[in-house]
């Protein structure tokens, strides 16, 4: 691995992200996974670690996209991570600088979006995820129907829930005083929004 990984990996041990040192349990969790580059991926998107590892990302302590995209390729938009969480048949994705041309299909049961601008993200019918999103994203919800999606925004992220069906739920969890939530004209489900204390 290159510099950046080192310098997010002592930026954690020395508490720069948190304000305190990482714990015992993520050192080890961190040590066991080496240089294995889907282990390292599966780590930083357990929904315990999800949120520091964006805010160090966010913060420039962590990995920048063009790091992402080049060193982790093989694992961002598209790779299902299966069985996440020791959670039989659990899945994740993780999704860096999506291309905003393309609409975002959303297949897994957790992702994590960075850095994705401009992106129409759709959940198919009966679709329940969780949906990470940081780095000054600013995406597009649309939600076909039957859904119920939890959204847990971040830094100076936007969701706009551009077309929402009526039988749509979507409840999100705000970090940031600075993250936006705007409804379209064709958001018609229910949208409740939360604002909550980020604790790392």
């Amino acid at each position: 691995m290159k510099d950046e990984m080192f310098d997010f990996k002592r930026n954690s041990l020395l508490g720069n992200i948190s304000g305190q040192p990482l714990c015992e349990d993520y050192k080890a969790a961190w040590r066991k996974c080496g240089n294995d580059k889907e282990m390292l991926v599966r780590l930083a998107l357990q929904q315990q670690a999800s949120p520091y590892f964006s805010t160090a990302c966010y913060k420039d302590m962590g990995l920048t996209k063009e790091y992402i995209k080049e060193n982790f390729k093989d694992y961002v938009n598209g790779y299902v991570v299966n069985d996440a969480d020791n959670v039989n048949g659990y899945t994740y994705g993780l999704y860096v600088d999506w291309d905003y041309e393309n609409d975002l299909d959303i297949k897994t049961d957790v992702a994590s979006l960075m850095w994705c601008v401009g992106s129409n993200v759709v959940l198919n019918k009966c679709m329940c995820p969780t949906l990470y999103v940081s780095n000054r994203s600013n995406i597009h919800l649309i939600c076909e129907g039957f859904n119920m999606v939890f959204v847990k925004l971040f830094d100076k992220s936007v969701v706009t829930i551009q077309d929402c069906d009526e039988t749509c739920d979507v409840v999100v969890y705000s970090y940031s005083k600075d993250a936006k939530v705007e409804k379209g004209k064709f958001c018609l489900g229910s949208v409740k929004v939360f604002q909550k204390e980020l604790k790392l």
